[in-house]
């Protein structure tokens, strides 16, 4: 391994572990070496890109891919690594067809398909398209290629999880949930989104004493858990402007009001479920800070919603039939959901329901009347009418959103072990 080589992978390496402020330490170290010895330093510019895209920064992100890909010359695998980050650029930007021209310039290099690295941000890149099944499979050519790196078989394996989830497809050439647990003690700050996503894995699985225990190993990593505060990167980004120039800090000033209304468009497109026309989950984590700091002056209680069985209605009756049963019930949970209320998409068959203000019996009256509706849905074709089960919780002092909610997912899962259309409160878990 050559000593950028080991730079880079130190580098990505901190940065999968959550240290950013370190990653780009290592990576503007490279880049001063590189001058040193008057070698390329395209690379470096090239990780930082994708560090910042990654914590929001993208016009930032888009300006080094940009000088990255000016520095690439020749180099194939430089040329295509800069093409894949414009190309993510450009799609969080709101420019669609700029992007995917970018993408399909990549994909036709042969460096990509050479590479785990590589392979591993095409994945990235279908996701922020919202292609699950496309990342899933590239996702599990860059596993076969990082069979020598732990610690990326880690991620990667996390990332596996989450998309099956999506993807509702559960591969059998790539054990996702072998390789977390595995290779999760090399991650100490995900422990409890691994538990967490081992959880819904058992879960789609059908296997729920599995999934209640890792549920309820999360949630222990929760109560725990203490808020970290973010790291300053004042000296760094001192540091990083000087190295940047001119192209960086013009872009940082200037900051057009017609692409600002771009990226906010793509927002509110992004905050809802294709499927249902609900807000999704990344709607309701915006919300959250409003509502928990609310939360010690009304009740505050959240619903972890799943439809019965889902997981084997898609499976015998195919996709299509299911994705009908999601919609219709995405249609009756809202015709019931307050007005003050949030009903999101939790993921295809679930969903997650806030609720300030109502006690407990009013919650049950309300549930009663979905639960009611969904089985008066059309099902002459199945063994059983439609059900959901739901799992209840209400806010304690001291919860964080990702508490709240595991105490629900922990009571949906138990909840639906004992039976289809039931409602189980948090409490009764204990």
């Amino acid at each position: 391994m050559s000593h950028q080589q080991a730079l880079l992978l130190e580098g990505r390496n901190l940065y999968r572990q959550g240290q950013p402020a370190l990653a780009i330490s290592v990576f503007l170290s490279g880049i001063e070496e590189s001058l040193d010895k008057g070698e390329n330093e395209a690379i470096y510019w090239l990780e930082l890109a994708h560090l910042f895209r990654e914590t929001g920064q993208v016009e930032r992100a888009l300006a080094l891919n940009q000088y990255g890909l000016q520095l690439a010359a020749d180099d194939a695998y430089l040329i295509c690594a800069a093409r894949l980050g414009l190309a993510a650029d450009l799609w969080v930007l709101n420019k669609p067809a700029s992007a995917l021209a970018m993408m399909q310039q990549s994909m036709e290099n042969p460096a990509l398909y050479e590479c785990a690295y590589l392979l591993e941000r095409l994945s990235q890149l279908y996701s922020l398209q919202a292609e699950w099944l496309q990342a899933l499979g590239l996702l599990e050519k860059a596993i076969a290629l990082y069979q020598n790196e732990p610690l990326a078989l880690a991620c990667c394996g996390l990332a596996l999880l989450k998309l099956q989830a999506k993807a509702a497809v559960w591969s059998e050439s790539v054990d996702g949930i072998a390789i977390v647990k595995k290779y999760m003690h090399l991650l100490p700050n995900c422990q409890r989104e691994m538990q967490a996503e081992l959880g819904h894995a058992y879960q789609a699985l059908g296997q729920f004493a599995e999934a209640a225990d890792y549920f309820s190993h999360a949630l222990q990593l929760a109560k725990v858990q203490k808020k970290s505060r973010p790291r300053r990167l004042a000296a760094v980004e001192y540091k990083l402007r000087h190295m940047t120039s001119e192209i960086e800090i013009e872009l940082l000033r200037e900051k057009n009001v017609a692409q600002h209304q771009q990226v906010q468009e793509l927002e509110n497109v992004s905050f809802r479920d294709e499927l249902s026309g609900l807000h999704n989950a990344r709607y309701l984590a915006m919300r959250w800070p409003a509502l928990l700091d609310r939360a010690d002056e009304t009740a505050l209680c959240l619903l972890s919603i799943g439809i019965d069985h889902f997981a084997s209605l898609r499976e015998v009756f195919g996709s299509e039939l299911a994705y009908i049963a999601y919609h219709q019930v995405a249609r009756i949970l809202q015709q019931h959901t307050p007005a003050k209320a949030i009903l999101v998409s939790a993921g295809i068959g679930s969903f997650s329901l806030v609720l300030a203000g109502m006690d407990k019996a009013a919650i049950e009256q309300m549930a009663a009347c979905m639960q009611l509706d969904v089985a008066h849905l059309e099902s002459a074709h199945l063994p059983e009418p439609f059900s959901v089960g739901m799992g209840g919780a209400f806010f304690q002092q001291g919860d964080t959103a990702e508490i709240l909610q595991l105490r629900a997912d922990l009571a949906l899962f138990l909840g639906q072990r004992k039976g289809q259309g039931q409602l189980l409160w948090d409490e009764a878990t204990k």
